[in-house]
């Protein structure tokens, strides 16, 4: 879009100049350009991993493809740089451009209101006559003139602001390229880890043996809950290895997806597995309340009618003595005192009960976690005992719920697994390009 040409009433030139699209049409250009060098990189790493040739002129060919490969991967990162700082620019000069063009249509709109007001005949006073000691010669002004006064000089100061704000963004952009070019080709320490991570073909190697290792012990831990953590930790060792090879361009980000995947499956799985333990003690917690209320309700029913006929004994007066009045009322606390020793009784025996015996099937369905096993069946249990108390049935159904999600977090961790360890088998080598493809250090837009 063409700049405004004439910037009066506000200053004699364009305070804000500059070409947006022209900036992202360079910005096109180097990106070309960075693709093309990335591309003669990896071309030149390929020869010199190439294992066709012999002799010392193939080490010595091999040793200087690779080096002049990294140089050009540098320059890679310098245009990368320089053009993701112009990118940036492009869009803060177009917002800087467009308010400072709002503030150009406002003041020219507020100078014509000016403009009109120019040459009006001055109006009288009322009386037509000037006040007593009032030496002034200058009619009232006109609101709409004061208005457009105002606003005038409101646009210049937001003009002002935003050329401020422009030159200070101007020379942030400016020092970050200047940065980003000014170096002589050093490495900086980013790209020293780049080289490293690499040079290093022995992580590939451990990242595949703990992959492995992680699906076994996490088929271990289906019978053995106690490997779970251990499956978990071999994982995050996973993910962080693939991660870092991906930072640098040296690995896939769809590795990374994958382990987040299998991350967020197990975090779901031990999250699910400890709702159910939760579940499980406040189910014997409610249990145990309705068991001792239950229990004391038994009790008192037994010897109510012993009670009342102490409670009757201890309320006569006249020919009963006071030795006898607290005698029964001896009786019916003893017996009150048994009532409630009967109800912590029974919600003891709930409380310290076992957990129940499972069957081989309990097992499966619970995937072989034995202890998730247990509880789900104590669950129940106790919803069974007491069927018309809401909030047991209410914890049995929120269990059966977390149990699916452990359930399904472990199946699809597992499709996930199998699927990238199977896939170059079921595909002819197109999984591992597909995964190629996803290749590209950090701050690449590819």
């Amino acid at each position: 879009m063409a700049r405004p040409k004439d910037w009066q009433p506000l200053c004699e030139s364009d305070p804000v100049p500059g070409d947006p699209e022209g900036i992202r049409d360079q910005v096109d250009h180097m990106k070309l350009i960075a693709h093309y060098l990335r591309t003669q990189a990896a071309a030149l790493n390929a020869m010199a991993d190439a294992d066709n040739l012999k002799g010392k002129y193939a080490e010595k060919l091999g040793e200087d493809a690779r080096g002049l490969g990294r140089k050009l991967d540098e320059a890679e990162d310098r245009y990368r740089e320089v053009k993701g700082h112009l990118s940036s620019w492009a869009g803060e000069l177009e917002e800087f451009q467009r308010k400072a063009d709002k503030a150009l249509q406002d003041a020219k709109e507020a100078q014509r209101t000016i403009d009109s007001h120019e040459g009006k005949p001055e109006e009288k006073s009322s009386d037509g006559k000037k006040k007593d000691g009032d030496d002034s010669t200058s009619p009232e002004e006109d609101p709409a003139l004061k208005q457009a006064k105002e606003d005038l000089e409101d646009a210049r100061r937001r003009l002002g602001t935003t050329t401020g704000d422009y030159q200070e963004r101007a020379d942030h952009f400016a020092g970050k390229i200047r940065a980003s070019i000014d170096d002589d080709m050093k490495d900086s320490f980013w790209n020293d880890i780049k080289a490293w991570v690499a040079d290093a073909d022995w992580l590939g190697d451990l990242a595949e043996a703990l992959s492995w290792a992680a699906t076994i012990v996490g088929i271990a831990a289906m019978f053995f809950p106690f490997l779970g953590f251990l499956a978990l930790a071999l994982t995050v060792a996973v993910a962080v290895i693939h991660l870092a090879q991906a930072l640098t361009g040296n690995g896939s980000w769809f590795d990374v997806i994958m382990d987040i995947g299998a991350l967020k499956m197990a975090r779901n799985g031990i999250r699910a597995a400890k709702a159910v333990k939760a579940l499980q003690q406040s189910s014997r917690k409610t249990a145990a309340g309705l068991a001792k209320d239950k229990a004391a309700s038994r009790a008192a029913q037994g010897n109510a009618s012993a009670r009342k006929t102490a409670a009757r004994s201890e309320r006569q007066r006249g020919g009963t003595s006071s030795k006898n009045r607290q005698k029964a009322r001896g009786r019916r606390l003893r017996m009150e005192a048994e009532n409630r020793a009967m109800g912590k009784q029974a919600s003891n025996e709930v409380r310290d009960s076992a957990l129940p015996q499972i069957t081989a099937r309990d097992t499966r369905d619970a995937l072989g976690d034995k202890a998730l096993a247990r509880q789900m069946k104590d669950i129940k249990k106790w919803r069974d005992e007491y069927p018309d108390n809401p909030t047991l049935a209410s914890n049995a159904a929120q269990a059966e719920h977390h149990k699916g999600v452990v359930r399904g977090s472990w199946t699809v961790a597992t499709g996930l697994d199998t699927a990238d360890k199977g896939g170059d088998a079921l595909s002819g080598g197109e999984y591992s390009r597909m995964k190629d493809r996803m290749t590209a250090p950090v701050g690449s837009q590819w």
